[in-house]
Order: C-alpha cells, then structure tokens, then sequence
C-alpha cells in the first residue's frame, strides 16, 4: 500500500470517529417512518472498485470534513456559508457541478451546528442543484425531503438523511459511468469545508492539526480531479487553484519534512492561517461567483 492510500485510509477512520462523536450529544427520539418514506441507508466508508477508478482516491465526504471541524471547536457563524440566493447564478455546468459541491458542504456546517432552517434552506438547494444537473434520483419523489424536515430536530436522522443523499449519489455516478464526477463534487466541498473551517474557528491550536489533516490528501484531490475528462466543464482554474494551496501550504516552515513529524505536534501561526485561508478563499471566491 502506498503512503497517499494509507494517509487517506486513516483519514477516513478519524473521519468516521469524529462523525460519532459528533453525533453523541444529539437528541435522541422515536422516529416514525412512514410507509410511503423512502428506506434510509447507511454508506460505507470505502467500496471496491478497479484500480484506475475514483476510488482509489478514498474521498471523505462534506459531512466527515465538517465533523472533523466541528469537534476541533468550530463555531457556527451565520452569513459565512455561499448564500441560497446564488443557486441562480449558476447557469454552465462547471458551476453547477461545482456548486452541487459547495452546497453539500455547507449542510453538512448547518446540520452539525444544529441549525435547523438553514439546514433545510441547504438541502433544498442541493435538491435544485441535483435536478439541473441530470440527477432527479438522487432525491426522488420528495419523500426524502419531507423526511428530513419531519425530523430536522434529530441531528442522528438527519444525518442518516445525508449519508443516503451520498449513497444515491454514488450510485449514479456508477451506473452512469460517471463516477469521476465526484472528484469535482468532493474538491469544491472540501474548499468550501477548509474556508469554513478556517474561518469558524477559534482556537488555532486544536483547528491547525485537523487543517493538517486536511492538507495531507490535497494531492490525491488534484489527481482525482485531473481525472476528468468531460471537455464541457473547465477545471483548469480548480487545478490551478487547488495547486496554489499547496504550494502556500508547503511553505511554511513547519510543515516541511511533514511525513516525518507528529501532527499533532505542529503548530501553524496565525499568520500562516491567514496566509493560507487566502489561498483557500481565492478558489472559492472564483467557484461561488460562477
């Protein structure tokens, strides 16, 4: 196994542990499902799939990166998320692709925060998002909807609610034999969670080892985004942009040598923060303006 698969391996079991104890303050209730409700399912961690596909790249999804924020002290700040209002700007592909990702991230930040109206404002969204883009089975004749609103005061419901969203997702992808297009949906989330996550937080000591973390598969995101091939969706600036990370990240002074150091161990100034959450908002300035 190579050092790019075990990183991201062990990222998606602290991804997987952050999520529960996320989850474990969360009220708990009866839920009552109704017949005509669609069957809520759970979603592996990692599926098997060939070797040249996507999955090779072990992408964590919106709701495991805003969990791993969420426990290092992430505080909800309202306004900070891409407004409701610009789902209608986006009128090419790339930008509703993009923003389909984007959107994801920002209901997995509403949704661990407790904030129960823009949660729903955000999947509504990425409903719209998912229509416009040729995925109308992603959310199907709403019951998934009414699910999730009936039951918005259950964080453990909801969340179960986002994992099916991602299940249905993937399974397009697959069965359109699309499934590199998640390497765009996942690189504009993991933007959108990093800018978030950033800019939340408070306490630069706990966030700098989760932006770390973080940092660690940003490689293996442009790779799996180079993997696209649709001439019709223009990711050049992506890559170019996600490489500027990078490079702003590598730097720095204590994160050179990284692979041999102790994450946990490393401390980024606020200045490096700030240095870094520029590069991180320049992309993402670029991807929500369409």
């Amino acid at each position: 196994m190579n050092t790019n698969k075990t990183i991201l391996r062990a990222l998606s079991i602290f991804s997987i542990a952050a999520l529960l104890f996320a989850c474990a303050d969360a009220p708990k209730k009866e839920v009552v499902t109704e017949q005509e409700e669609e069957k809520i399912v759970e979603v592996p961690v990692e599926t098997t799939k060939s070797e040249e596909s996507i999955a090779d790249f072990i992408l964590p999804s919106p709701i495991q990166i805003a969990a791993i924020f969420n426990r290092a002290g992430l505080v909800y700040e309202g306004g900070l998320a891409n407004p409701v209002s610009n789902v209608s700007n986006y009128n090419t592909k790339t930008a509703k692709y993009l923003n389909f990702g984007v959107y994801s991230a920002d209901l997995a930040y509403a949704v661990l925060n407790s904030q129960q109206q823009a949660s729903i404002d955000y999947i509504n969204v990425v409903r719209t998002i998912s229509d416009e883009i040729g995925m109308p089975s992603i959310f199907g004749s709403g019951a998934l909807l009414k699910s999730f609103e009936k039951n918005i005061d259950n964080q453990d419901s909801i969340l179960k609610i986002l994992t099916t969203i991602k299940s249905r997702t993937d399974d397009y992808l697959t069965e359109s034999g699309d499934e590199s297009k998640e390497a765009i949906f996942f690189s504009a989330a993991w933007v959108e969670g990093m800018y978030l996550g950033a800019k939340s937080a408070k306490n630069t000591a706990e966030i700098t080892p989760r932006i770390i973390e973080q940092m660690t598969i940003l490689q293996n995101i442009i790779n799996a985004v180079k993997m696209q091939k649709d001439p019709s969706i223009d990711l050049k600036f992506l890559v170019e942009g996600l490489q500027n990370i990078k490079k702003t990240f590598e730097g720095f002074e204590e994160t050179q040598d990284l692979e041999n150091k102790d994450i946990d161990s490393i401390h980024l100034t606020v200045e490096e923060i700030m240095a870094l959450n520029e590069s991180i908002s320049a992309l993402r300035t670029k991807i929500i303006n369409g």
